[in-house]
């Protein structure tokens, strides 16, 4: 974890601590109110994790990557997946990590989001070197034992830390 997400875990607490401060304080005055301001942290207690980790991927943590060239070998049965992870976000990365799912293709957009939940290939790739701002690092991912004869995409997505 990185300094930005101990800040944001830090005020997620402290302005919840203040809201239920309010809460007791309001609580003999206006109960109405202490109600719903209990409601209201409860609710923030559920979303704001999420809300949290959303934010830091979207601006702080941001990453693009890039599928470079996909090849299949015909003769070792593999299929080699390589491209390219950029830091578009605000620090710099020491560790990232690349998923990479390969999913059977349909024409269909509904079929194709289930076949993406159960893809016919996973695999991860740490890349422990360090990614400045607005640099890129390239990667390789290698699929062993690949038989499947039909359609397929590959979906790649980068988590930097």
């Amino acid at each position: 974890m990185s300094i930005y997400d101990y800040i944001t875990i830090l005020w997620f607490v402290f302005v919840l601590f203040l809201l239920f401060i309010l809460i007791i304080l309001l609580a003999k005055k206006k109960p109405k109110l202490a109600i719903w301001l209990t409601f209201f942290s409860v609710v923030l207690i559920v979303v704001a994790p999420f809300g949290i980790k959303y934010f830091l991927d979207q601006s702080v943590r941001k990453v693009t990557v890039v599928k470079d060239k996909v090849v299949r070998l015909k003769y070792a049965s593999t299929l080699i997946v390589t491209g390219f992870i950029n830091n578009k976000g605000d620090v710099d990365f020491h560790t990232c990590q690349i998923d990479a799912k390969v999913i059977r293709y349909t024409p269909n957009p509904v079929k194709f989001k289930i076949n993406s939940l159960k893809p016919i290939r996973f695999k991860s790739v740490v890349i422990d070197e360090n990614l400045t701002v607005g640099d890129s690092l390239p990667f390789r991912v290698v699929f062993d034992n690949f038989k499947y004869q039909g359609e397929y995409n590959i979906s790649l997505e980068g988590v930097c830390y």
